[in-house]
C-alpha cells in the first residue's frame, strides 16, 4: 500500500510544484517561487584584465575566456571606403569656397565704421549749433564772439570734409568685407549637403576608430606598433592626450590603406 501511495502522490506533488512556482505574488505581481540561478548573468573570473574604453575612456572589464578576435582589424570594408569618400568629398568643397574675411576683422571695421559715422554726426551737430547762432540778430552785439563763432564754423565744415571722407573710405572697405563674406556663405549652403555629409561621416569615422581602439587593446598581445609605437597602454594621467594621438595615427593608417583601392 505504502508503495502504492507514493506512485499516485509523487506526480501531484511536481504539479504542485509547477503551479506554485509560477504563481504570481499578490504584493508584488511577481514570481517569488521561481528558480532563477539558470538566469543569472556570468561574472568574470577573478583578475580578469582591464581595458580603458576608447569611446567613453572609463574601464571595462574584458573576460579572459571571450575568444580572440578572428576578424582582421586592419581591413578596410566597403562602408568604410565609402565614409573616407564622403570626408574627401566634404574637404574638396570646403577648400575650393571662397575665402571670407575673419570675423574679428569685420568687428573691427564694422567699429570703425560706426565711429566714423558718430563723428561726422557730432561735426554737423555743431555746424547746424554755429549757423543757428549766426542767424540770430543779436549776434551782432557781441562782435568778439560772434567772430569766434564764425572761425569755430569754418573749422567745422573743414571737419566735416575730412570726416565724411573718412566714413566714406571705411563703408567702402566695410562693404567689400560683406560682400566676401556674403559669397563664401552663398558658396557653402549651396553645397551643405555634401559638407554636412562629410561631418556626419567623420564622426562616424571617429566611433569606428574608438571600436578599433578597443580591439587592438583586447589582443593578446597588442600587435608592436600598437603597444611600442603609441605606448600602450598609456601612462597614468595621460589617456586623453593618448587617446587623440591614437585616433590620428590609426585614421593615417586607414587613409593609406584606401590609397591601395
Amino acid at each position: 500500500m505504502a508503495d502504492l501511495r507514493s506512485t499516485h502522490t509523487e506526480p501531484l506533488l511536481i504539479q504542485l510544484a509547477h503551479v506554485i512556482s509560477g504563481a504570481p505574488c499578490k504584493h508584488c505581481g511577481g514570481t517569488p517561487y521561481t528558480d532563477h540561478s539558470a538566469t543569472q548573468p556570468a561574472q568574470p573570473p577573478q583578475g580578469a584584465q582591464v581595458v580603458p574604453s576608447a569611446r567613453v575612456g572609463e574601464p571595462r572589464t574584458v573576460s579572459r575566456w571571450e575568444p580572440e578576435p578572428v576578424a582582421n582589424l586592419d581591413e578596410v570594408g566597403d562602408e568604410e571606403l565609402w565614409l573616407w569618400r564622403l570626408v574627401d568629398d566634404a574637404d574638396r568643397v570646403s577648400a575650393a569656397a571662397p575665402v571670407g574675411p575673419a570675423p574679428e576683422r569685420i568687428a573691427a571695421v564694422e567699429a570703425k565704421y560706426a565711429a566714423a559715422t558718430a563723428t561726422e554726426e557730432r561735426v554737423q551737430r555743431q555746424i547746424r549749433a554755429a549757423e543757428q547762432a549766426l542767424s540770430l540778430p543779436s549776434s551782432w552785439l557781441r562782435p568778439s564772439h560772434r567772430a569766434a563763432i564764425a572761425r569755430e564754423l569754418r573749422r567745422d565744415r573743414a571737419a566735416a570734409v575730412l570726416a565724411a571722407v573718412q566714413r566714406s573710405r571705411v563703408a567702402e572697405v566695410r562693404d567689400r568685407l560683406r560682400d566676401l563674406s556674403m559669397k563664401r556663405a552663398d558658396y557653402l549652403t549651396e553645397h551643405r549637403v555634401t559638407i554636412a555629409a562629410g561631418a556626419n561621416a567623420r564622426a562616424e569615422l571617429t566611433r569606428l576608430i574608438d571600436d578599433l581602439i578597443d580591439g587592438y587593446a583586447r589582443l593578446t598581445p597588442p600587435p608592436a606598433w600598437f603597444r611600442y609605437g603609441l605606448g600602450f597602454p598609456p601612462a597614468p594621467g595621460t589617456y586623453t592626450t593618448w587617446l587623440q594621438d591614437a585616433r590620428a595615427a590609426i585614421a593615417a593608417r586607414r587613409r593609406r590603406a584606401t590609397e591601395t583601392f
